[in-house]
C-alpha cells in the first residue's frame, strides 16, 4: 500500500468520478484509475462500483474512507498552517458555489484587490457545496444550505424572497402578482428534494394548507426554467437565481413569506486563515451586493 494509491481512492469518492479527481490532483484519469487498480488487485478487493460514468464506493470503500479522511485532513491543516506564512498576495482559492451570480460578484472584488492569487469556481447543488467544505475540497461556500454543523462558519450575504416563474402567454404571465393558491392549481413544477428552493415551497405549501400534487418533478433551476418556457407548469425560484429567459417571466408571490438566505461558509479552522478571512472581509464590506 503505499499514499499515492491512498490518495488516489480518496479523490475519486470527494470528488465523485475519476476525472474529476485527475483535474484535482492535476493527473491524468488513466494515472488515478491504475492506483485504484492496483490497490484494489493488492488486496483482491472493490472499492468503487463503476456503472458507465456514475462511481460509487462499495460498503468496504466506505470504511476505508473514514479510515483514511483523517489523515487528508491533517495534510489539510498542515498546508494551511504554511500557508499563513505567505504573502496573501499568492496562493489559491477554491470556491463552490450553488447559483453563480454572488460567486462571480465576490470572485471579482477578490481579484480586484489580489490579482495574484489563483481562483478556481464550481457550481453545485447546495447540499454538494456543504459536502465539499466539509470534506476540505473547497475553502468557501456561497450556499443557501442551512449551516447546521457545528464545524462550519457562515456570514450572511443576503436574503430574499421568491418569485413565481410563468410562462408569459399563460395567463399567470399577465397577472402583477400570484399567490400560492394560483400556482398550485396551474400546475406547479416541482424541483428535486434536496433543493433548498424546493424545501421552502414545500413548508410553505403546508403552512397555507395547500394540498398539491406536482405537475413535473425537475433536477435543478436550468431545467425548470426550460420547463415552465415550454409551458409545462408554474416554478417557484429565488429572485437572484433567474437570469432571464425569453418567453418566461418572474411574478412576486403575494402570499409567500419565505425567504431564501445565502451565505459565504467555510470551515471554522479555515475562517482565520489569510486569503480566507480576506474573502469574509470583502463580503462584509457589501462587495458582492
Amino acid at each position: 500500500m503505499q499514499y499515492v494509491q491512498l490518495r488516489a481512492v480518496h479523490a475519486v469518492a470527494v470528488h465523485g468520478g475519476f476525472s474529476a479527481a485527475a483535474e484535482a490532483l492535476g493527473v491524468t484519469q488513466p494515472a488515478i484509475s491504475d492506483q485504484v487498480r492496483k490497490l484494489e488487485q493488492e488486496y483482491g478487493c472493490v472499492l468503487f462500483h463503476r456503472r458507465g460514468r456514475v462511481v460509487e464506493l462499495t460498503e468496504l470503500g466506505r470504511r476505508l474512507l473514514t479510515v483514511i479522511q483523517p489523515m487528508f485532513d491533517a495534510q489539510k491543516q498542515a498546508e494551511m498552517l504554511l500557508s499563513q506564512a505567505e504573502s496573501i498576495e499568492y496562493g489559491s482559492l477554491a470556491v463552490v458555489a450553488d447559483a453563480p451570480d454572488l460567486a462571480v460578484g465576490l470572485i471579482a472584488a477578490f481579484r480586484a484587490q489580489h490579482p495574484n492569487v489563483q481562483v478556481t469556481l464550481s457550481i453545485a447543488n447546495a447540499e454538494t457545496c456543504l459536502e465539499r467544505i466539509s470534506n476540505a475540497a473547497a475553502d468557501v461556500a456561497i450556499t443557501a444550505a442551512p449551516s447546521v454543523d457545528s464545524r462550519l462558519h457562515a456570514q450572511t450575504l443576503r436574503r430574499e424572497r421568491l418569485m413565481a416563474l410563468v410562462h408569459k402567454r399563460s395567463p399567470l404571465g399577465q397577472k402583477k402578482k400570484l399567490t400560492l393558491g394560483a400556482l398550485a392549481a396551474s400546475g406547479l413544477i416541482f424541483r428535486e428534494a434536496r433543493s433548498v428552493t424546493q424545501r421552502l415551497l414545500e413548508a410553505e405549501l403546508q403552512q397555507n394548507q395547500i394540498v398539491c400534487e406536482p405537475a413535473l418533478v425537475v433536477d435543478g433551476r436550468e431545467a425548470m426554467v426550460e420547463a415552465v418556457a415550454a409551458g409545462l407548469g408554474a416554478g417557484v425560484i429565488a429572485a437572484s437565481e433567474y437570469g432571464g429567459r425569453r418567453g418566461v417571466r418572474a411574478v412576486p408571490i403575494a402570499d409567500c413569506r419565505a425567504r431564501m438566505t445565502v451565505s459565504l461558509v467555510s470551515l471554522k479552522q479555515q475562517a482565520n486563515t489569510r486569503l480566507v478571512a480576506e474573502v469574509f472581509k470583502i463580503a462584509a464590506a457589501d462587495a458582492v451586493s
